[in-house]
């Protein structure tokens, strides 16, 4: 069972320079990787999210997440790499409606996403001695 310890955002930018009434077509990009301490049945998942405007308005939302998780030892590495992002996924929904909204426009609110478990490229265990992950 993969369970979600903790997480922390570590780096947000946000840069909202468009003209008021302008529609913007927004894409998203993502990258998640998963780092593994097979010996703790621990996790790292790194989450990087990007939203901008494809006809290059001055309209963008990068973010990274950290979180940890704990998995069981029946799991194995592409359930919990989409299972992980499954379970961070909807705070960094949480977070880019909560930026835009704060920012005095209207709360953009990012579409669900599901990985691909076929599509998981689950590499080699890395090795942690710092003790707690999210730090």
């Amino acid at each position: 069972m993969i369970e979600l310890k903790g997480y922390k955002v570590n780096s947000i930018s946000f840069e909202n320079k468009v003209a008021n009434g302008i529609q913007l077509k927004l894409q998203n990009q993502v990258k998640y990787n998963v780092n593994y301490i097979d010996a703790d049945k621990k996790c790292i998942g790194i989450l990087n999210f990007k939203v901008f405007d494809t006809d290059m308005q001055p309209f963008e939302i990068k973010i990274e997440m950290a979180a940890e998780f704990s998995f069981g030892e029946s799991d194995e590495k592409p359930d919990i790499h989409v299972g992980s992002f499954d379970q961070i996924f909807p705070f960094l929904r949480q977070i880019i409606s909560n930026i835009t909204t704060m920012s005095g426009m209207p709360g953009l609110m990012i579409p669900i996403m599901h990985l691909d478990k076929n599509a998981v490229n689950a590499g080699t265990p890395t090795n942690n001695d710092e003790g707690d992950m999210l730090n």
